[in-house]
């Protein structure tokens, strides 16, 4: 995340919280947002990896995304390093 003048904080009690992951075992009980959060609403898959990973790694996370943003699905990520 960057800046830190834009990043929301959502609880596990707020009701924006994706309902998805509120019922899984052991959800985060707060979620740090930066960018649209009506996007919590839609379909979602987190793309997970190192943050140091290799050249190949960052062309196939970025084809996968790309691919899968395309067909409406919302990208999760971490705090790994932008590229």
């Amino acid at each position: 995340m960057s800046g830190g003048s834009n990043i929301k904080i959502i609880n596990i009690n707020n009701s924006i919280y994706p309902s998805k992951l509120k019922n899984i075992p052991n959800p985060p009980e707060t979620l740090y947002l930066e960018g649209n959060i009506n996007l919590l609403k839609n379909n979602s898959i987190a793309i997970v990896g190192s943050r140091a990973c290799s050249e190949n790694g960052i062309r196939l996370a970025s084809h996968f995304a790309k691919g899968l943003s395309c067909c409406g699905i919302t990208i999760i990520s971490g705090l790994a390093k932008r590229y």
